[in-house]
């Protein structure tokens, strides 16, 4: 398939532990083609889950286009039940918004549906199901669409991160998309430390990183070490220089996308994670006991 082009000065959109949706130009169409299906999913070494994705991954491929193009989008669909694709922040005709019921019927098991609109904004977005949403969101149908603009914008690091989180119980493979607390693990492209890539920079470079949350539940005030930076946009549109303030946290609340900058300007390796403390470690638990000052040596070599 011909590359896409991008605008000039413009880098690609990273995707760590991702990639991006293949495209071809047709009569001066950009087509790609989405597969909602079950996925077996690695969230890190001695983690892997039974999920719900597309183009066999979880999250979906990010999609990047133009601004002022015309995207048609198939969507066939391997799940077990219906589903449909919401383009989540951007302005599209209603029959193509994909909310099943009001906008189109579902996409049942084996059909394909075709999605085509023009994009009128460049900006961040996302993308995910409006059919049975509780489920097939919870088990990692999402992902980033982002529309470039056409003119020249100064060269950056560009890196795309979803946030996501899981109930996952213990021993199972199947993470319980009917929950709504205790969520247990929390990832970042669908990963977890240390299956997450890092980000790259060299000194001087300007970073940017689009945070996307579709989790089923909460926010994530995700917290980078070592540098500060500011929200220069969200879903909605950017943010004007003169309402921007440095942070070293920003909150991206869940169906939100949060775009931050920065100049690399220490050199090191620098945590970036949620900062609640939960989503830290990963694999917490509630309705434990509270075993702090207790030996449990003995309890340690039994388990083990």
């Amino acid at each position: 398939a011909p590359a896409m082009t991008a605008a000039p000065g413009l880098r690609r959109v990273i995707t760590p532990n991702g990639v991006t949706l293949p495209s071809t130009v047709r009569g001066g169409v950009r087509v790609m083609h989405l597969v909602a299906e079950p996925v077996t999913h690695e969230i890190m070494p001695g983690l892997t889950v039974e999920a719900w994705g597309y183009n066999g991954r979880v999250h979906g491929p990010t999609i990047e286009a133009m601004v002022g193009e015309t995207v048609r989008i198939y969507v066939t669909n391997r799940l077990p039940e219906a589903t449909t694709v919401h383009w989540h922040g951007l302005e599209v005709p209603a029959g193509m918004d994909g909310v099943a019921g009001l906008h189109q019927p579902g996409i049942l098991p084996g059909q394909t549906f075709r999605y085509e609109f023009k994009l009128g904004r460049a900006g961040t977005f996302m993308y995910h199901p409006h059919f049975d949403e509780m489920t097939q969101m919870a088990l990692g149908m999402n992902g980033m669409f982002i529309v470039h603009p056409r003119t020249a914008r100064p060269r950056v690091r560009d890196y795309a991160i979803m946030l996501h989180e899981w109930q996952i119980p213990n021993g199972a493979r199947r993470p319980n998309p009917l929950a709504m607390a205790d969520f247990n693990v929390l990832t970042m492209n669908g990963k977890a430390f240390p299956a997450t890539e890092p980000l790259w920079a060299e000194p001087g470079d300007t970073v940017r990183i689009r945070f996307g949350n579709l989790s089923p539940m909460d926010h994530h005030p995700v917290h980078m070490h070592g540098h500060s930076f500011s929200v220069v946009e969200t879903d909605g549109g950017p943010v004007p220089v003169s309402a921007r303030w440095p942070e070293t946290s920003v909150l991206v609340p869940t169906g939100t996308v949060r775009v931050v900058e920065f100049v690399a300007a220490h050199v090191g390796d620098w945590p970036l994670h949620c900062h609640m403390t939960h989503h830290v470690m990963n694999q917490m638990g509630h309705n434990v006991l509270n075993l702090i000052g207790a030996d449990t040596g003995k309890a340690d070599r039994a388990v083990a």
